[in-house]
């Protein structure tokens, strides 16, 4: 199942290798719950968002099986191939300026890091406060809470690439000059420390601009 916030998607993926078809989908679902699952490009999903993995043993090699060596390396390489398109389409949104890669880690499951990733690479407030190079720490934060995911406030630490601008649950003094250099470049790095678990996860979406209501209010199917 393929279900990004990012209105339209028809991705085709095709190797000349020889897999199992187990091995494909197997592959494929797992390579599409990190990559293509967590962008967001405005919240709207389309009924006709698509990913398909064809294979048509062109190689003619040995067959490649789950669990075997050759296996694993089929599935990273296809994950790898996952991960670059997926930040391609985050970076190409309608409108986009900016790319943004929001972290989750320390959440007591993957489920959590997942949700509150997802949920703050999906804020419109975020994406606004970031295509204005504002360092406005509160949105993130509030879009953390909205996720639902397990939170304490009193561990949450918040980051700007190496700048942290919240840690242990207040707020600290930091070079806003510096944040705001941070939010201008072309990828901006966000990240938070929920201090809670093991579990991390990333997600990816681009920021709001005045472009992407331009086109959107001018578009017509």
């Amino acid at each position: 199942m393929i279900h990004p916030e990012l209105a339209t998607l028809l991705c085709f993926l095709t190797t000349d290798a020889k897999v199992d078809p187990d091995l494909l989908q197997q592959a494929l679902q797992k390579a599409i719950d990190i990559s293509f699952n967590m962008v967001s490009i405005d919240g709207d999903t389309s009924p006709n968002d698509t990913v398909l993995l064809l294979a048509n043993g062109l190689a003619h090699n040995e067959a490649i099986h789950s669990g075997s060596r050759s296996g694993e390396k089929f599935e990273q390489a296809l994950i790898e191939v996952c991960l670059s398109l997926a930040k391609q389409i985050a970076r190409d949104g309608e409108g986009a300026t900016k790319l943004i890669e929001v972290t989750v880690e320390g959440a007591l499951t993957w489920g959590d890091a997942r949700v509150a990733a997802r949920s703050i690479a999906a804020s419109s407030l975020v994406k606004a406060a970031v295509h204005g190079s504002d360092p406005n720490w509160g949105r993130v934060i509030s879009a953390l809470g909205q996720s639902k995911a397990e939170i304490d406030p009193s561990r949450i630490d918040l980051y700007l690439g190496e700048l942290c601008l919240f840690s242990g649950g207040h707020p600290l003094l930091f070079d806003k000059a510096k944040a705001i250099l941070i939010l201008s470049q072309d990828e901006v790095p966000i990240k938070l420390c929920l201090n809670l678990g093991p579990e991390k996860a990333t997600a990816w979406g681009c920021d709001l601009s005045e472009e992407y209501v331009t086109i959107n209010s001018t578009y017509t199917t």
